[in-house]
């Protein structure tokens, strides 16, 4: 696959030793990411353009907590393979993400409210994939332990309520999104949202991309034309942006509503028990807080949900989407 190479230059001021420990971080800018104040600090104005893409909507946020800081330290160097640099995720435990490439490193530490990378100008040149890979990995596990829990589920809002769509991988959920957002519903985001607790249940939401199948085209002929990329488990996925105005506020009276495949579009109750059971079973990538996930489930679940069993036309399910927001 090729790089594409970016318009700008990847600059960076270099370390006054080899080892990178007397960094000049002089470019910097504090954002409030899903209501959490993160300062990302660097030594490359490139890399500073690259947060204020994938963050800058958030400028218009309040802030709720903390602080947390994200540094990046651009170095010149290669990624010595071919093509798009393999980014692999790991956790060594409860807390940290390691994030590792054949030239790059990145640690993201709650405990102590950091994140710090080390890449490469070549993996820095490949903008999107080192936004998404990198910068946004390290950005969201840290803030995933200050009360934002990540849940697999796609999300819609009107004003203040919200409905979370849930369902495995290949459910429909993206799809739906997709055309829901054309439709004017305002879009949470199309497979993952974050949920907060104290000192109220709120459901934070950021389009940033969709991914849809890359059987979508079928019923969206505008898609046609989006080269579909390989995404987790190696399925070809199309890479949609969700848009880039402010990210909406976050949702206080949430509905739940549980896809499910059929001949025809249907709604119907179902009752707490069946929405706690959905939602325990999680995908990987969203099991990292199993105590904190079954807080998230109850309060999700306590008043119950609904069932939405969707046809082979996604266009019929607009109207109970619409309805569920007008009463959820």
């Amino acid at each position: 696959m090729a790089v594409a190479v970016p318009d700008d230059p990847v600059d960076f001021v270099p370390a006054a030793d080899p080892l990178l420990r007397d960094q000049r971080l002089d470019h910097a800018l504090t954002l409030p990411v899903l209501g959490i104040a993160t300062r990302f600090e660097t030594n490359s104005a490139y890399v500073l353009g690259v947060v204020e893409s994938a963050f800058g909507a958030w400028r218009a946020a309040e802030d709720t907590a903390g602080e947390v800081r994200v540094r990046v330290v651009v170095h010149d160097g290669s990624e010595h393979v071919t093509g798009r640099a393999p980014v692999r995720h790991f956790c060594p435990d409860a807390t940290r993400l390691v994030v590792h490439s054949p030239g790059s490193v990145a640690v993201a530490d709650p405990e102590r409210r950091e994140g710090v990378a080390y890449v490469t100008t070549a993996l820095a040149a490949d903008r999107e994939h080192f936004r998404s890979a990198v910068l946004e990995a390290v950005t969201l596990a840290l803030l995933a332990h200050l009360d934002r829990h990540p849940l697999h589920a796609a999300g819609h809002a009107r004003g203040d309520r919200a409905v979370l769509l849930a369902g495995p991988s290949g459910s429909g959920k993206s799809t739906l999104a997709y055309l829901a957002r054309e439709a004017g519903i305002q879009l949470l985001g199309d497979d993952r949202v974050w949920i907060q607790r104290e000192p109220a249940l709120r459901v934070w939401g950021w389009p940033g991309q969709m991914r849809l199948t890359a059987d979508s085209a079928r019923h969206f002929p505008e898609l046609a034309s989006v080269e579909a990329t390989s995404g987790v488990g190696g399925k070809e996925k199309l890479v949609v942006h969700g848009g880039q105005g402010a990210p909406p506020a976050p949702a206080r009276d949430v509905a739940v509503c549980l896809l499910a495949r059929g001949r025809r579009v249907a709604l119907e109750r179902v009752p707490a028990h069946e929405v706690a059971d959905a939602l325990r079973r999680v995908d990987p990538g969203f099991d990292r807080f199993p105590g904190r996930h079954e807080l998230v489930v109850r309060d999700l679940a306590a008043r119950g949900g609904w069932r939405l069993t969707l046809s082979d036309d996604p266009r019929e399910a607009l109207p109970p989407l619409r309805d569920l927001l007008e009463s959820a």
